[in-house]
Formats: C-alpha cells, structure tokens, sequence
C-alpha cells in the first residue's frame, strides 16, 4: 500500500466517523425535538431506562455523578422531568430517608421507537460482521474511547 493510499484510507475512516457523529447527533436531536426534553434531560432518561433493564434503583446522587454535575442541576433537572410526567420518585424500599428516581412508561415509550430502531439495525450490523471484523471495531472503538477519555483529562488538569 503506498503512502497515498494508506492518507486516502485514513481520510476515509476520519470521514466515516464524522458522519456517523453527525447522523447520531441528528438521530438525538430528532428525540429531543419529539419529546422536548433537554440533552441533560435525556440522558437520565436513557440512564434510568439502562439501569432499569439491569434491574438497578437509581438514587438521585447516582445521577449527579453519571451527569457530572451538581446535585442542584440533578434535582432541577428530575423535577423538570417529573412534572412532563418522564420520571418519578419513588420510595427506597428499605431506607425511608431516601428517594429512588424512575423512568416512566410515557418516557420509555417517548424514546423507544426511535432508539430501539437503530438498536436493532446495531445488532444486526453487528451480528453480520466477523468474528475478526468485531474484534478489529471493538479494539478501534475502545482505542477511541480511551483517547477521548485521555483528552478530557488532559483537558481538566490544565484548568
């Protein structure tokens, strides 16, 4: 392969992952438009919606570190979200001072179409790949999100 070629094929991945940025910022957007919700607002949902799945109990604090923000923003942003009806507390079942926070139906079904479209095309892109083919994308994606995770804290430590 020549150093044209090798410049070509690199341009071409840098290419391709920028597209699929754009098309997974535009697919977020379209949730956001369709339901009004917040990027924040959001992504508790989808981490609620995550953790209910592994069958977690979700305290407002686990969403304040998940976020990365304070406990202020957190609880603003779950009253926002329990009054469009998407979330609710929820009584801790062994503790009485504490309070557990809930993905609604109305929220599952607000993202479901939209998100669980493009996870069945995931998994069935996935699942016609190789068994090198996952290998190689598995090793490129955590290669990638170990230099966004190293970036980020290159990034705090000079602040």
């Amino acid at each position: 392969m020549t150093e044209t070629d090798t410049d070509h094929t690199v341009d071409a991945v840098l290419d391709a992952y920028q597209r699929f940025r754009d098309a997974d910022a535009a697919m977020l957007l379209r949730i956001r438009t369709e339901t009004g919700m917040s990027d924040n607002e959001l992504a508790i949902v989808r981490f609620l919606l995550r953790e209910r799945g592994s069958d977690h109990d979700v305290m407002p604090s686990e969403i304040s570190r998940h976020l990365g923000i304070s406990s202020a923003s957190t609880t603003a942003l779950i009253d926002r979200l329990e009054r469009s009806g998407m979330v609710e507390r929820v009584s801790h079942p062994t503790d009485r001072r504490s309070i557990l926070v809930a993905a609604t139906d109305k929220a599952e079904q607000a993202i479901a179409d939209t998100h669980e479209a493009f996870q069945r095309r995931l998994i069935e892109l996935t699942t016609s790949l190789g068994e090198q083919e996952r290998r190689d994308v598995l090793g490129y994606l955590t290669a990638l999100a170990d230099a966004a995770d190293a970036t980020a804290t290159e990034s705090d430590r000079r602040r």
